[in-house]
């Protein structure tokens, strides 16, 4: 049996729906972080799926881009996760409704 790019969008919708959810279901900014991480999963799992499955070209090509994005979806969550200590030190609460309550 062999796993087709049809497999592969179906897992990505999957990963991409439950961050969604994990977005709209949390109100501590570390869930809302971790959702936020399986958005950014999401698209590198078709991206190396589909390079698989055509098997067309070098097959090093969708892994050397899916490396790249992971990197760079790993520097946007150490921002987050930096934004949300800092509105930890400035509150003393780690909620998303303590957005609201922050002045510039």
């Amino acid at each position: 049996m062999t796993i087709g790019p049809g497999q592969f969008a179906v897992l990505s919708a999957a990963v991409f729906a439950i961050g969604v959810y994990g977005i709209l279901a949390r109100r501590h900014p570390l869930g809302v972080a971790m959702a936020i991480g399986l958005l950014f999963a999401a698209p590198v799992i078709a991206l190396v799926g589909f390079t698989h499955a055509i098997q067309t070209g070098p097959r090093a090509f969708g892994d050397a881009l899916a490396a790249l994005a992971i990197v760079a979806a790993s520097c946007i969550c150490s921002v987050g996760f930096a934004l949300i200590v800092l509105l930890w030190r400035r509150t003393g609460r780690a909620d998303i409704d303590a957005l609201g309550d922050l002045e510039a």
